[in-house]
């Protein structure tokens, strides 16, 4: 479908996605001008529609391209994991804050993609993200070790408790650095204390002594 821009120099491929990326993260969708990405581009509007046809549609190319690169990260990462849910939990945390720290422009793109997408786009975001995160979970779940559970334990429920909770104190330092790369980075070791901290907490509630 993008044929003719996959087709273009790495150079002037990078130029026009890196341009897209910045418009989209700093004002979202619906604010974003495509006049501001071609002239950051340094190519004309009529060659970015030819490329691709519509504004959702180079979103939505965005959106596929850093998802296939970011779940590539975990495909890579999950092959040599703990089979302890805590301690993979626990790498994938690090894997994902490597991510931020390497990628923070793209990082920024998927938190507005998937938290504050507009209703023309919402379906086709949603549906991607249920996708994408029921095979990763899936593939996560791979080969974990089960058995340290508390006998009086739903795993399943435990599973999907722990899962959430991991998931919502991620998205609360997103909001609460507001992206700030540099502050993150200055503050990585307290919040590295604070994960295990948190993970120790749901570890001691589940696990037999």
């Amino acid at each position: 479908m993008y044929e003719s821009f996959e087709n273009l120099s790495d150079e002037k491929r990078n130029r026009i996605i890196e341009a897209s990326l910045r418009e989209f993260s700093e004002k979202g969708y619906m604010r974003a001008s495509t006049n501001e990405i071609v002239k950051n581009a340094g190519i004309s509007k009529g060659l970015l529609f030819h490329y691709f046809k519509s504004k959702k549609n180079l979103f939505l190319y965005l959106f596929d391209r850093i998802v296939d690169e970011f779940v590539a990260a975990f495909y890579e990462f999950i092959d040599d994991s703990s089979s302890d849910i805590f301690d993979r939990l626990m790498s994938w945390t690090m894997v994902k804050f490597r991510l931020y720290y390497r990628k923070p422009l793209e990082y920024r793109f998927l938190t507005v993609s998937i938290y504050d997408s507009p209703e023309e786009i919402k379906d086709d975001i949603l549906k991607r993200y249920e996708r994408i995160s029921s095979e990763v979970m899936k593939k996560f779940m791979e080969n974990l070790d089960l058995s340290r559970f508390r006998k009086d334990v739903d795993i399943n429920r435990s599973l999907s408790f722990i899962m959430t909770s991991i998931e919502a104190i991620g998205n609360n330092y997103i909001k609460m650095y507001n992206h700030d790369i540099d502050r993150l980075i200055a503050d990585k070791d307290k919040i590295i204390d604070d994960l295990k901290s948190c993970i120790n907490m749901l570890k001691y509630g589940i696990y037999d002594k």
